[in-house]
């Protein structure tokens, strides 16, 4: 326990003031962020780190983080899918002419790693160039969700949710997740609605980024339980890797723009 709060001081020590920055500090930190993220997953999966294809696919991840106002700079034709769509062609052709090395499946894998991790450290990035506040509010609900449904999970979870993925993870969890993320939302907007929603988008909102949220954590437990691993990495000592710590939001965050685009 002392060890992990340790790590979380620590860790929001060097987060929360590059947050507040925001900027180039801010994303140059995500990118580390990324890479590290990326490595993790990939040696959960079995991929070994000092290959040419994990190279190639931690250069695609990179691009698909860039922040949408450095593609400008080159043409407005280009955007992060243009170039994931570019690298994953160029997996798709070593797994066709060095089969030895990169099987098609690898290729597969190696391409939807770097999407599923590039693609949620770009919207983490484009959150907070929209505004600090912004970013706070969709962080509340993304770790609020996390926090309450282990805290309630913990005090009157009886039904398990995933029992097979996840056995400590409760349908009473889940619910107070949501229900404690809408509660520390509507804090928020009470005193800056920024969005401009009203309480029915609100719940709404809510709703939907907690489920999916926790979705995600299902899903990297998953590919853990899968892969027998009980653990992405040691980067955070107490607290496992950081793809451990930014499961859910690595799918939250797209998913929270696709969804506010309708509001």
């Amino acid at each position: 326990m002392f060890q992990r709060v340790i790590t979380a001081i620590v860790a929001l020590a060097i987060f929360l003031p590059l947050l507040f920055i925001g900027g180039l500090p801010f994303e140059l930190l995500v990118m580390v962020m990324g890479i590290i993220t990326l490595l993790e997953l990939l040696r959960v999966v079995g991929q070994p780190l000092w290959r040419f294809e994990t190279l190639v696919t931690v250069i695609i991840m990179v691009l698909v983080i860039l922040p949408s106002r450095v593609l400008t700079l080159f043409s407005n034709e280009i955007n992060q899918m243009i170039l994931f769509y570019a690298g994953a062609m160029i997996l798709l052709f070593i797994s066709v002419f060095v089969p030895d090395r990169v099987k098609f499946e690898q290729a597969g894998t190696l391409s939807l790693a770097a999407l599923y991790v590039g693609r949620g450290y770009h919207f983490l990035i484009e959150t907070r160039n929209y505004g600090l506040l912004p970013l706070l509010f969709v962080l509340v609900i993304i770790w609020g969700n996390d926090s309450f449904a282990y805290i309630v999970g913990r005090l009157i979870g009886k039904n398990k949710l995933a029992p097979e993925i996840s056995p400590n993870k409760t349908i009473e969890g889940s619910i107070g997740g949501i229900v404690g993320a809408f509660i520390l939302s509507s804090i928020i907007l009470y005193f800056d609605n920024f969005f401009g929603i009203s309480l029915l988008q609100n719940i709404i909102l809510v709703t939907l980024i907690g489920i999916i949220g926790q979705l995600g954590d299902l899903v990297e437990s998953g590919i853990k339980r899968a892969y027998g691993v009980k653990d992405s990495g040691t980067i955070l000592p107490g607290h496992g890797g950081l793809l451990d710590r930014f499961d859910n939001m690595l799918i939250a965050l797209p998913m929270f723009y696709f969804i506010i685009s309708f509001f």
